[in-house]
């Protein structure tokens, strides 16, 4: 789930929770935010800046540039995102 409107609706959360063993409702997920979600923002806008360089034919190629790039992409910045989250994380 992304916070689209047509995944926040009743009827698709209805749907999901009576045909999904493992689902989990609307509310189960945290705001979208920068602060709570380092992957989302961060390590997305970073890789795909470097998966869109060039155009894929089919979605295996995209695929496999996705995981080279993780792959490839410095522990030490996915860490510095992560330690960034836990402050942010945390009630005042």
């Amino acid at each position: 789930q992304d916070g689209a409107p047509s995944h926040m609706a009743a009827k698709n959360q209805k749907f999901c929770k009576d045909n999904m063993a493992h689902f989990w409702p609307k509310n189960f997920w945290p705001p979208s935010s920068p602060d709570l979600n380092p992957l989302d923002f961060f390590w997305w806008g970073a890789i795909e800046s470097k998966t869109n360089r060039t155009p894929h034919l089919n979605l295996d190629s995209l695929k496999a540039t996705i995981i080279k790039e993780w792959d490839n992409y410095p522990e030490k910045h996915i860490i510095n995102a992560c330690k960034r989250f836990r402050p942010a994380s945390k009630p005042s």
